[in-house]
This record gives C-alpha cells, structure tokens and sequence, in this order.
C-alpha cells in the first residue's frame, strides 16, 4: 500500500460525488481546493459527465463558493475529443450528446454532421435521447462509422442522494441495436487519464493521485492507468460496497478533510 502521499506531483479530483452532489457542494470542497492551489499542487477537476463545459463547470462551482479555472477543469467529451482527433485527424462525427460534447469537438477542430457518412458516431449523457437518435447512431455504425462512448456510467448522482439515468444507458441502446461495442474514453478507461497525466505536463502515472468516490470509476481506473488512488466516501460507493469488494483503494477516508490530512500530515 501506498504511504508517502507528499511524492505525490499532480491530483486528479474527481466531481460528481467528490466535489458536488448536483447543485450542493460536498463538505470541505472549498477548503480542500483552495489548500492544493496553495500548495502548488497542479490539479485537475475530472468529470465523466460530458455535457457541460469547463467555462460552465467552474460557473457553477463558483455559485458553490469554490474557486476553479476553466482550465483545470477536465471533462469526458475533452478526452474523447482528444482521442479522436489523434486516431482520424479531421475526422467527420456525429454526436448523440449535449453542449458540452459539441463544444469540444468544435475546439478540436472535427466537423460534426447529422447527414451523410461519418467517421465516429460519438455518444454522451442525452437528456433528449430518443428513438430518431438511435436510428441516426444505428445506421451510421451499421454503415462502418466506428463508435465511441464519452464513458459507460449507468447513473449519475444528484442531490439529496437521487440518481438520473446516465449516459451507458444511451451507449447500452445503441450498442444492442447495432451488435457493436464502444470503444470508452472515460473512467474507468486509461485514455481519460493519459490525457490528465498531458494536461499536468507530463507526469508519469507513479507521480500522481485520483481522488474519487467511485471504485468501478475512480479507483479502477486510476489503477489501470497506473496512478495511486484514494476512496472518499462522500458519493456513490459506501463502506459495506467497499467491503464487499475486490478493488482496494491505496487509502480510504470519509470525507475531504480527511485526504487533506492524509496528503500533507
């Protein structure tokens, strides 16, 4: 196990469950950012939602009273931008998703079509789902489109402990009708945390951190990608899911307090 946090050279902190529960912050958020910031710590907010953008995270964040910058914000629709955009330069895709994910794959240079034939049909959480959108991603698969997914997750937490369907659900609908299966960008998947480890200047996995609340997420993919994590119980995964599973953590801690006196005692 992991002991020597202060090596630590880079964070990746996780938000859905981490940083906010919907439109109410998690206790110690503020104080836990405002302490790497302080510290020189290079950081960055990592969500698998993919339809904000970074600008509105940290609009929202600071309605929270927690200071960010939209660059150390990193969203999934980024990281799926970045990887096709490295995999068919000036790619032709079609998004099933919302603001967010067009927003990025704008900034990436790629053009997006609703007609004719695409390269990648990309999908996100889509609040608009519906069955003329999972025709247009069937038949552009079915035509030889490959098919990426921003990430997997079948829910999305929001306040007061409740949940919304999350993007796999779209993904797992477009996946049944076409016999295909996505290729994944987000956590748990290591493309996700390349891109972090890029965004932090190139840090070596060893040399960073995930925080996270999520073992299937967070932690698995932290460790797939070769970084060291930390399970903070303050989202989706509780004490008796941890118990009850295989996938250990580096540390485990109940709230944010607790990984700021984990990290620099």
């Amino acid at each position: 196990m992991a002991s020597d946090w202060s090596a630590a050279r880079g964070l990746l902190i996780d938000l859905d469950g981490v940083v906010y529960a919907g439109s109410e912050p998690i206790p110690g958020a503020g104080e836990l950012i405002h302490q790497v910031r302080q510290r020189g710590l290079p950081f960055l907010l990592v969500t698998n939602n993919s339809t904000t953008s970074p600008e509105l995270v940290a609009a929202r964040l600071k309605t929270m009273g927690i200071e960010a910058k939209p660059e150390e914000v990193l969203t999934s629709a980024q990281a799926a931008a970045a990887y096709v955009s490295a995999q068919t330069p000036r790619a032709r895709v079609h998004l099933v998703g919302e603001a967010g994910l067009r927003q990025a794959f704008v900034e990436a240079g790629l053009e997006i079509t609703e007609n004719g034939a695409v390269d990648w049909v990309i999908a996100g959480l889509d609040r608009q789902f519906d069955y003329q959108k999972l025709t247009h991603a069937t038949r552009a698969i079915l035509a030889g489109a490959r098919f990426l997914a921003t990430n997997a997750d079948a829910l999305l937490p929001i306040e007061q402990g409740n949940v919304i369907p999350g993007a796999g659900t779209m993904v797992a609908a477009i996946q049944t009708a076409t016999g295909v299966a996505p290729i994944v960008t987000g956590k748990p998947e290591p493309a996700l945390f390349e891109h972090c480890l890029q965004r932090l200047g190139g840090l070596k996995p060893e040399q960073a951190v995930m925080i996270g609340d999520r073992l299937d997420t967070d932690v698995v993919g932290g460790q797939r990608a070769g970084l060291r994590t930390i399970l903070v119980l303050t989202g989706v995964t509780t004490a008796a899911e941890l118990d009850a599973s295989n996938v250990r953590p580096d540390a485990v801690v109940l709230n944010l307090p607790a990984v700021a006196a984990l990290l620099w005692k």
